[in-house]
Protein backbone atom coordinates (compact mmCIF):
# COMPACT_ATOMS: atom_id res chain seq x y z
CA UNK A 1 0.00 0.00 0.00
CA UNK A 2 1.62 3.25 -1.14
CA UNK A 3 1.76 6.48 0.82
CA UNK A 4 -0.95 8.22 -1.27
CA UNK A 5 -3.46 5.49 -0.45
CA UNK A 6 -2.60 5.70 3.24
CA UNK A 7 -3.12 9.46 3.27
CA UNK A 8 -6.46 9.15 1.47
CA UNK A 9 -7.68 6.50 3.91
CA UNK A 10 -6.48 8.59 6.85
CA UNK A 11 -8.40 11.63 5.59
CA UNK A 12 -11.56 9.58 5.01
CA UNK A 13 -11.40 7.98 8.45
CA UNK A 14 -10.84 11.39 10.05
CA UNK A 15 -13.82 12.86 8.20
CA UNK A 16 -15.97 9.90 9.22
CA UNK A 17 -14.99 10.31 12.89
CA UNK A 18 -15.69 14.05 12.81
CA UNK A 19 -19.09 13.57 11.14
CA UNK A 20 -20.03 10.85 13.62
CA UNK A 21 -19.12 12.92 16.66
CA UNK A 22 -20.80 16.04 15.28
CA UNK A 23 -24.00 14.17 14.44
CA UNK A 24 -24.17 12.67 17.92
CA UNK A 25 -23.69 16.08 19.54
CA UNK A 26 -26.34 17.59 17.26
CA UNK A 27 -28.81 14.82 18.06
CA UNK A 28 -28.27 15.09 21.83
CA UNK A 29 -28.38 18.88 21.97
CA UNK A 30 -30.83 19.85 19.22
CA UNK A 31 -33.09 16.87 18.62
CA UNK A 32 -33.35 14.96 21.85
CA UNK A 33 -34.97 17.57 24.09
CA UNK A 34 -37.48 20.36 23.83
CA UNK A 35 -36.82 22.69 26.75
CA UNK A 36 -38.35 25.73 28.38
CA UNK A 37 -36.59 28.18 30.68
CA UNK A 38 -38.09 28.22 34.17
CA UNK A 39 -39.54 31.64 34.95
CA UNK A 40 -41.59 33.23 37.71
CA UNK A 41 -45.32 33.56 37.14
CA UNK A 42 -48.47 34.25 39.13
CA UNK A 43 -51.94 32.78 39.15
CA UNK A 44 -55.14 33.61 40.95
CA UNK A 45 -58.82 32.80 41.01
CA UNK A 46 -60.60 36.01 40.10
CA UNK A 47 -64.13 37.20 39.41
CA UNK A 48 -65.30 40.63 38.29
CA UNK A 49 -68.65 42.16 39.18
CA UNK A 50 -70.39 45.39 40.11
CA UNK A 51 -70.44 45.79 43.87
CA UNK A 52 -72.77 47.94 45.95
CA UNK A 53 -71.35 49.62 49.05
CA UNK A 54 -73.48 49.19 52.16
CA UNK A 55 -72.60 51.45 55.09
CA UNK A 56 -74.33 52.86 58.14
CA UNK A 57 -74.82 56.42 56.93
CA UNK A 58 -76.62 59.46 58.30
CA UNK A 59 -77.51 62.26 55.87
CA UNK A 60 -76.85 65.91 56.77
CA UNK A 61 -79.64 68.15 55.55
CA UNK A 62 -80.09 71.88 54.93
CA UNK A 63 -83.37 73.41 53.73
CA UNK A 64 -82.32 77.04 53.37
CA UNK A 65 -80.87 78.96 50.42
CA UNK A 66 -77.27 79.72 49.58
CA UNK A 67 -74.11 78.08 48.25
CA UNK A 68 -72.39 75.28 50.15
CA UNK A 69 -68.64 75.18 50.74
CA UNK A 70 -66.87 72.19 52.33
CA UNK A 71 -63.81 72.83 54.53
CA UNK A 72 -63.36 69.09 55.12
CA UNK A 73 -62.31 66.61 52.38
CA UNK A 74 -64.36 63.52 51.63
CA UNK A 75 -63.38 60.74 53.98
CA UNK A 76 -62.16 63.14 56.64
CA UNK A 77 -62.81 62.31 60.29
CA UNK A 78 -65.41 64.66 61.77
CA UNK A 79 -65.74 65.12 65.51
CA UNK A 80 -69.00 65.88 67.22
CA UNK A 81 -69.68 69.62 66.77
CA UNK A 82 -67.01 70.20 64.10
CA UNK A 83 -67.85 72.32 61.04
CA UNK A 84 -68.47 70.21 57.92
CA UNK A 85 -69.96 72.91 55.65
CA UNK A 86 -70.33 76.69 55.28
CA UNK A 87 -73.36 78.36 53.71
CA UNK A 88 -72.60 81.50 51.65
CA UNK A 89 -75.00 83.87 49.95
CA UNK A 90 -73.59 83.15 46.48
CA UNK A 91 -71.04 81.07 44.55
CA UNK A 92 -68.91 84.20 44.11
CA UNK A 93 -68.14 84.25 47.83
CA UNK A 94 -66.83 80.69 47.60
CA UNK A 95 -64.67 81.56 44.57
CA UNK A 96 -63.20 84.60 46.36
CA UNK A 97 -62.37 82.54 49.44
CA UNK A 98 -60.72 79.90 47.31
CA UNK A 99 -58.61 82.45 45.46
CA UNK A 100 -57.54 84.08 48.74
CA UNK A 101 -56.26 80.73 50.00
CA UNK A 102 -54.33 80.16 46.74
CA UNK A 103 -52.64 83.58 46.98
CA UNK A 104 -51.64 83.04 50.60
CA UNK A 105 -50.19 79.66 49.73
CA UNK A 106 -48.17 80.98 46.77
CA UNK A 107 -46.78 83.86 48.85
CA UNK A 108 -45.69 81.42 51.53
CA UNK A 109 -43.96 79.19 48.95
CA UNK A 110 -42.05 82.06 47.31
CA UNK A 111 -40.92 83.56 50.63
CA UNK A 112 -39.70 80.15 51.74
CA UNK A 113 -37.94 79.51 48.40
CA UNK A 114 -35.82 82.70 48.57
CA UNK A 115 -34.95 82.28 52.23
CA UNK A 116 -31.11 82.26 52.63
CA UNK A 117 -31.33 79.18 54.79
CA UNK A 118 -32.89 77.33 51.86
CA UNK A 119 -30.89 78.57 48.87
CA UNK A 120 -27.45 78.35 50.48
CA UNK A 121 -27.63 74.59 51.06
CA UNK A 122 -29.54 73.66 47.89
CA UNK A 123 -27.67 71.68 45.21
CA UNK A 124 -28.80 72.12 41.56
CA UNK A 125 -28.28 68.44 40.67
CA UNK A 126 -30.35 67.26 43.61
CA UNK A 127 -33.08 69.84 42.91
CA UNK A 128 -33.17 68.78 39.26
CA UNK A 129 -33.80 65.15 40.21
CA UNK A 130 -36.57 66.17 42.61
CA UNK A 131 -38.22 68.34 39.95
CA UNK A 132 -38.16 65.49 37.44
CA UNK A 133 -39.61 63.07 39.99
CA UNK A 134 -42.33 65.57 40.92
CA UNK A 135 -43.18 66.12 37.26
CA UNK A 136 -43.52 62.38 36.67
CA UNK A 137 -45.83 62.09 39.68
CA UNK A 138 -48.10 64.85 38.34
CA UNK A 139 -48.16 63.23 34.88
CA UNK A 140 -49.06 59.85 36.37
CA UNK A 141 -51.87 61.32 38.48
CA UNK A 142 -53.29 63.09 35.44
CA UNK A 143 -53.13 59.92 33.36
CA UNK A 144 -54.98 58.01 36.10
CA UNK A 145 -57.43 60.91 36.52
CA UNK A 146 -56.49 60.98 40.19
CA UNK A 147 -56.80 64.64 41.18
CA UNK A 148 -56.82 64.12 44.94
CA UNK A 149 -53.11 64.99 45.31
CA UNK A 150 -52.78 67.38 42.38
CA UNK A 151 -52.93 70.57 44.47
CA UNK A 152 -50.18 69.43 46.84
CA UNK A 153 -48.01 68.18 43.97
CA UNK A 154 -48.45 71.51 42.18
CA UNK A 155 -47.30 73.44 45.26
CA UNK A 156 -44.29 71.19 45.65
CA UNK A 157 -43.38 71.65 41.98
CA UNK A 158 -43.65 75.44 42.25
CA UNK A 159 -41.46 75.52 45.34
CA UNK A 160 -38.75 73.36 43.79
CA UNK A 161 -38.69 75.37 40.56
CA UNK A 162 -38.41 78.63 42.49
CA UNK A 163 -35.50 77.39 44.60
CA UNK A 164 -33.79 76.00 41.48
CA UNK A 165 -34.04 79.33 39.64
CA UNK A 166 -32.37 81.19 42.49
CA UNK A 167 -29.70 78.52 42.93
CA UNK A 168 -28.56 78.58 39.27
CA UNK A 169 -28.77 82.40 39.09
CA UNK A 170 -31.75 82.79 36.77
CA UNK A 171 -33.54 84.79 39.45
CA UNK A 172 -32.16 87.00 42.24
CA UNK A 173 -35.36 87.04 44.26
CA UNK A 174 -39.14 87.06 43.88
CA UNK A 175 -39.86 90.32 45.68
CA UNK A 176 -41.72 91.84 42.71
CA UNK A 177 -43.94 88.79 42.37
CA UNK A 178 -44.61 88.67 46.11
CA UNK A 179 -45.61 92.38 46.12
CA UNK A 180 -48.00 91.72 43.23
CA UNK A 181 -49.56 88.80 45.08
CA UNK A 182 -50.04 90.91 48.22
CA UNK A 183 -51.86 93.62 46.23
CA UNK A 184 -54.23 91.02 44.77
CA UNK A 185 -54.75 89.48 48.21
CA UNK A 186 -55.64 92.81 49.81
CA UNK A 187 -58.13 93.56 47.02
CA UNK A 188 -59.89 90.20 47.51
CA UNK A 189 -59.88 90.52 51.28
CA UNK A 190 -61.86 93.76 50.87
CA UNK A 191 -64.57 91.86 48.91
CA UNK A 192 -64.66 88.85 51.19
CA UNK A 193 -67.87 88.14 53.13
CA UNK A 194 -68.37 85.84 56.07
CA UNK A 195 -70.55 82.74 55.68
CA UNK A 196 -74.21 83.04 56.53
CA UNK A 197 -74.27 79.79 58.45
CA UNK A 198 -72.10 76.93 59.65
CA UNK A 199 -73.23 73.31 59.44
CA UNK A 200 -71.80 71.12 62.18
CA UNK A 201 -71.73 67.37 62.75
CA UNK A 202 -74.04 66.10 65.47
CA UNK A 203 -71.95 62.94 65.97
CA UNK A 204 -68.55 61.53 65.12
CA UNK A 205 -67.95 59.82 61.80
CA UNK A 206 -66.37 60.08 58.37
CA UNK A 207 -67.74 62.98 56.34
CA UNK A 208 -68.71 62.64 52.67
CA UNK A 209 -70.20 65.41 50.55
CA UNK A 210 -71.73 62.89 48.12
CA UNK A 211 -75.29 61.62 48.64
CA UNK A 212 -77.42 59.37 46.44
CA UNK A 213 -80.71 58.83 48.24
CA UNK A 214 -79.90 55.35 49.57
CA UNK A 215 -78.54 56.57 52.90
CA UNK A 216 -81.74 55.70 54.77
CA UNK A 217 -82.59 52.48 52.93
CA UNK A 218 -79.21 50.73 52.66
CA UNK A 219 -77.57 49.77 55.94
CA UNK A 220 -75.86 46.81 57.57
CA UNK A 221 -79.05 45.73 59.36
CA UNK A 222 -81.13 45.08 56.25
CA UNK A 223 -78.30 43.91 54.00
CA UNK A 224 -79.46 40.27 54.20
CA UNK A 225 -82.89 41.28 52.85
CA UNK A 226 -81.49 42.52 49.53
CA UNK A 227 -82.48 40.40 46.53
CA UNK A 228 -80.70 40.10 43.21
CA UNK A 229 -83.34 42.39 41.67
CA UNK A 230 -82.67 45.02 44.35
CA UNK A 231 -78.94 44.93 43.65
CA UNK A 232 -79.46 45.16 39.89
CA UNK A 233 -81.77 48.15 40.34
CA UNK A 234 -79.19 50.05 42.42
CA UNK A 235 -76.50 49.31 39.83
CA UNK A 236 -78.75 50.49 36.99
CA UNK A 237 -79.60 53.70 38.86
CA UNK A 238 -75.92 54.47 39.43
CA UNK A 239 -74.84 53.71 35.87
CA UNK A 240 -77.71 55.76 34.43
CA UNK A 241 -77.21 58.55 37.02
CA UNK A 242 -80.81 58.12 38.17
CA UNK A 243 -80.13 57.74 41.87
CA UNK A 244 -82.66 59.61 44.00
CA UNK A 245 -80.49 62.45 45.21
CA UNK A 246 -82.24 64.69 47.69
CA UNK A 247 -81.99 68.45 47.29
CA UNK A 248 -82.02 68.84 51.08
CA UNK A 249 -78.96 66.65 51.71
CA UNK A 250 -75.60 68.39 51.62
CA UNK A 251 -73.55 65.45 52.85
CA UNK A 252 -73.51 62.48 55.18
CA UNK A 253 -71.63 60.93 58.07
CA UNK A 254 -70.45 57.32 57.89
CA UNK A 255 -70.50 55.51 61.21
CA UNK A 256 -67.14 53.75 61.61
CA UNK A 257 -64.45 52.88 59.11
CA UNK A 258 -65.86 49.42 58.32
CA UNK A 259 -68.15 48.78 55.35
CA UNK A 260 -69.84 45.95 53.51
CA UNK A 261 -70.47 45.21 49.87
CA UNK A 262 -72.97 43.05 47.97
CA UNK A 263 -72.84 41.89 44.38
CA UNK A 264 -73.92 39.17 42.00
CA UNK A 265 -71.34 36.57 40.94
CA UNK A 266 -71.26 33.23 39.16
CA UNK A 267 -70.38 30.72 41.89
CA UNK A 268 -71.78 27.64 40.17
CA UNK A 269 -68.48 25.80 40.72
CA UNK A 270 -68.38 26.77 44.41
CA UNK A 271 -65.15 28.69 43.91
CA UNK A 272 -65.84 31.10 46.75
CA UNK A 273 -67.04 30.13 50.24
CA UNK A 274 -67.97 32.01 53.42
CA UNK A 275 -64.86 32.77 55.43
CA UNK A 276 -62.57 33.19 52.40
CA UNK A 277 -60.12 36.08 52.60
CA UNK A 278 -60.06 37.91 49.28
CA UNK A 279 -58.37 40.94 47.75
CA UNK A 280 -60.49 43.64 46.13
CA UNK A 281 -59.28 45.83 43.27
CA UNK A 282 -61.39 48.77 42.10
CA UNK A 283 -61.72 50.47 38.73
CA UNK A 284 -61.58 54.03 40.12
CA UNK A 285 -58.48 53.68 42.30
CA UNK A 286 -55.20 51.82 42.53
CA UNK A 287 -55.88 50.93 46.16
CA UNK A 288 -56.21 47.23 46.99
CA UNK A 289 -58.01 46.17 50.17
CA UNK A 290 -58.56 42.85 51.93
CA UNK A 291 -62.07 41.65 52.67
CA UNK A 292 -63.79 38.53 54.01
CA UNK A 293 -66.61 36.66 52.31
CA UNK A 294 -69.38 36.78 54.93
CA UNK A 295 -72.21 35.13 53.06
CA UNK A 296 -73.10 33.61 49.70
CA UNK A 297 -76.80 33.25 48.89
CA UNK A 298 -78.01 31.19 45.96
CA UNK A 299 -80.77 32.51 43.68
CA UNK A 300 -83.19 30.88 41.26
CA UNK A 301 -80.58 31.31 38.55
CA UNK A 302 -77.72 28.76 39.04
CA UNK A 303 -75.27 31.22 37.47
CA UNK A 304 -76.17 34.02 39.89
CA UNK A 305 -75.26 34.10 43.57
CA UNK A 306 -75.34 37.05 45.96
CA UNK A 307 -71.99 37.57 47.64
CA UNK A 308 -71.65 39.66 50.80
CA UNK A 309 -68.23 41.04 51.74
CA UNK A 310 -66.94 42.70 54.90
CA UNK A 311 -63.97 45.10 54.98
CA UNK A 312 -62.33 47.20 57.70
CA UNK A 313 -60.27 49.51 55.47
CA UNK A 314 -61.47 53.03 54.63
CA UNK A 315 -59.83 55.23 51.97
CA UNK A 316 -60.67 58.51 50.29
CA UNK A 317 -61.69 56.83 47.02
CA UNK A 318 -63.94 54.22 48.63
CA UNK A 319 -66.45 56.74 49.97
CA UNK A 320 -67.10 58.62 46.71
CA UNK A 321 -69.30 55.99 45.05
CA UNK A 322 -72.24 53.74 45.79
CA UNK A 323 -71.46 51.29 42.97
CA UNK A 324 -67.99 50.21 41.95
CA UNK A 325 -66.59 47.73 39.43
CA UNK A 326 -64.64 45.20 41.49
CA UNK A 327 -62.16 42.38 40.90
CA UNK A 328 -62.39 39.83 43.69
CA UNK A 329 -59.20 37.77 43.90
CA UNK A 330 -58.80 34.48 45.76
CA UNK A 331 -55.55 32.50 46.18
CA UNK A 332 -53.09 34.91 44.62
CA UNK A 333 -50.00 32.72 44.10
CA UNK A 334 -46.55 33.45 42.69
CA UNK A 335 -44.09 30.71 41.77
CA UNK A 336 -42.21 29.01 38.92
CA UNK A 337 -44.53 28.04 36.08
CA UNK A 338 -44.20 24.41 34.95
CA UNK A 339 -46.14 23.00 31.96
CA UNK A 340 -48.10 19.92 32.98
CA UNK A 341 -46.58 17.84 30.15
CA UNK A 342 -43.15 18.28 31.77
CA UNK A 343 -44.27 16.72 35.07
CA UNK A 344 -42.46 13.48 36.08
CA UNK A 345 -41.99 11.30 39.20
CA UNK A 346 -38.81 9.73 40.57
CA UNK A 347 -38.46 6.30 42.18
CA UNK A 348 -39.61 7.73 45.53
CA UNK A 349 -42.73 9.13 43.88
CA UNK A 350 -41.50 12.71 44.30
CA UNK A 351 -43.15 15.11 41.89
CA UNK A 352 -40.62 16.93 39.74
CA UNK A 353 -39.19 17.64 36.30
CA UNK A 354 -36.10 16.84 34.27
CA UNK A 355 -33.74 19.76 33.72
CA UNK A 356 -30.90 20.01 31.24
CA UNK A 357 -27.58 21.24 32.67
CA UNK A 358 -25.19 21.37 29.74
CA UNK A 359 -25.47 17.77 28.44
CA UNK A 360 -26.49 16.34 31.79
CA UNK A 361 -30.07 15.40 32.58
CA UNK A 362 -31.03 15.87 36.21
CA UNK A 363 -34.19 15.44 38.24
CA UNK A 364 -35.40 18.32 40.39
CA UNK A 365 -38.33 18.21 42.76
CA UNK A 366 -41.28 20.59 42.79
CA UNK A 367 -42.89 22.30 45.78
CA UNK A 368 -46.33 22.72 44.24
CA UNK A 369 -48.40 25.65 45.52
CA UNK A 370 -50.99 25.84 42.72
CA UNK A 371 -52.31 23.50 40.02
CA UNK A 372 -54.66 23.83 37.06
CA UNK A 373 -55.35 21.79 33.95
CA UNK A 374 -52.52 23.33 31.89
CA UNK A 375 -49.75 24.11 34.35
CA UNK A 376 -48.69 24.24 37.98
CA UNK A 377 -46.67 26.64 40.11
CA UNK A 378 -43.68 25.54 42.18
CA UNK A 379 -42.56 27.62 45.15
CA UNK A 380 -39.57 29.85 44.42
CA UNK A 381 -36.61 28.60 46.44
CA UNK A 382 -32.81 28.60 46.40
CA UNK A 383 -32.66 24.90 47.34
CA UNK A 384 -30.78 23.15 44.52
CA UNK A 385 -32.83 19.96 44.99
CA UNK A 386 -35.86 21.87 43.77
CA UNK A 387 -36.57 23.60 40.50
CA UNK A 388 -34.95 27.05 40.35
CA UNK A 389 -35.56 30.05 38.15
CA UNK A 390 -33.63 29.88 34.82
CA UNK A 391 -33.35 26.08 34.91
CA UNK A 392 -33.94 24.50 31.49
CA UNK A 393 -37.05 22.33 31.94
CA UNK A 394 -37.25 19.36 29.57
CA UNK A 395 -40.71 19.39 28.01
CA UNK A 396 -40.33 16.47 25.61
CA UNK A 397 -37.62 14.28 24.05
CA UNK A 398 -36.45 10.68 24.39
CA UNK A 399 -38.93 8.56 26.34
CA UNK A 400 -38.02 8.38 30.02
CA UNK A 401 -38.00 4.58 30.26
CA UNK A 402 -35.93 4.29 27.10
CA UNK A 403 -33.46 6.88 28.35
CA UNK A 404 -33.03 5.12 31.68
CA UNK A 405 -32.60 1.72 30.03
CA UNK A 406 -30.00 3.05 27.62
CA UNK A 407 -27.99 4.81 30.32
CA UNK A 408 -28.46 2.47 33.26
CA UNK A 409 -24.80 1.25 33.22
CA UNK A 410 -23.19 4.68 32.80
CA UNK A 411 -20.84 5.87 35.49
CA UNK A 412 -21.65 9.02 37.43
CA UNK A 413 -20.07 12.14 35.88
CA UNK A 414 -16.71 12.76 37.57
CA UNK A 415 -15.54 15.98 39.15
CA UNK A 416 -18.89 17.76 39.07
CA UNK A 417 -19.16 20.22 41.92
CA UNK A 418 -22.95 20.08 42.01
CA UNK A 419 -23.27 16.31 41.52
CA UNK A 420 -24.49 15.85 45.09
CA UNK A 421 -26.88 18.81 44.99
CA UNK A 422 -29.53 17.23 42.75
CA UNK A 423 -30.67 13.76 41.87
CA UNK A 424 -29.45 12.57 38.47
CA UNK A 425 -31.97 10.47 36.60
CA UNK A 426 -30.00 8.34 34.06
CA UNK A 427 -28.28 6.05 36.60
CA UNK A 428 -29.38 6.86 40.11
CA UNK A 429 -33.15 6.76 39.63
CA UNK A 430 -33.31 3.22 38.21
CA UNK A 431 -34.44 0.26 40.24
CA UNK A 432 -31.21 -1.65 39.55
CA UNK A 433 -28.31 -1.71 41.94
CA UNK A 434 -25.84 1.15 41.91
CA UNK A 435 -22.67 0.76 39.75
CA UNK A 436 -20.50 0.31 42.86
CA UNK A 437 -21.65 -3.34 43.18
CA UNK A 438 -20.11 -4.13 39.78
CA UNK A 439 -16.76 -2.97 41.17
CA UNK A 440 -17.15 -5.35 44.12
CA UNK A 441 -17.91 -8.33 41.86
CA UNK A 442 -14.83 -7.50 39.75
CA UNK A 443 -12.76 -7.57 42.91
CA UNK A 444 -14.08 -11.00 43.88
CA UNK A 445 -13.27 -12.39 40.43
CA UNK A 446 -9.61 -11.52 40.91
CA UNK A 447 -9.30 -14.28 43.52
CA UNK A 448 -9.77 -14.79 47.21
CA UNK A 449 -8.19 -12.08 49.42
CA UNK A 450 -6.77 -10.49 46.26
CA UNK A 451 -4.17 -13.30 45.72
CA UNK A 452 -3.31 -14.52 42.24
CA UNK A 453 -0.47 -16.81 41.07
CA UNK A 454 2.10 -15.73 38.56
CA UNK A 455 0.95 -18.45 36.19
CA UNK A 456 -2.57 -17.20 36.31
CA UNK A 457 -1.35 -13.72 35.61
CA UNK A 458 0.64 -14.92 32.66
CA UNK A 459 -2.26 -16.96 31.36
CA UNK A 460 -4.51 -14.01 31.70
CA UNK A 461 -2.09 -11.80 29.77
CA UNK A 462 -1.80 -14.41 27.03
CA UNK A 463 -5.57 -14.64 26.73
CA UNK A 464 -5.84 -10.88 26.49
CA UNK A 465 -3.18 -10.84 23.83
CA UNK A 466 -4.96 -13.51 21.81
CA UNK A 467 -8.23 -11.63 22.12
Amino acid sequence: MNSVTVRVLTVLLSLFAIITVASQIYIRVHQQYQTQTAAASSSATMQSFYGVFVRDEKPITYTGKGAVSYPMPDGGKAANGSVVAYIYSSEEDIIINGRIEELKNEISLLESAQSPGTTEVAQPEFLSSLIEENYQTISTDLAKKDLSRLSDERDSFLSLMSIYQITIGDAVNFDDRIDELYRSLNELEGRRRAPQREITADSTGYFVSYTDGYENTLNTENITELTSDDIKQIIDDENADKSQKSGKSIGKLIDGYGWKMVGIIDNSEATFSPGDSVKLKFASTSDTVTAVVERITETDDPSESIVQLDCEEMTFDLVKHRVEHVEMILHDYEGIKVPREALRFDKNNNKGVYVLLGQRVMFKKLDVIFECSDYLLSRITADSEYLNIYDEIIISGVDTAEYLLTNETEEAPPDEEDADDTEEIPVYSTTEEAPEEDDESDGEADGEDGEETDDEEGSSNENEASE
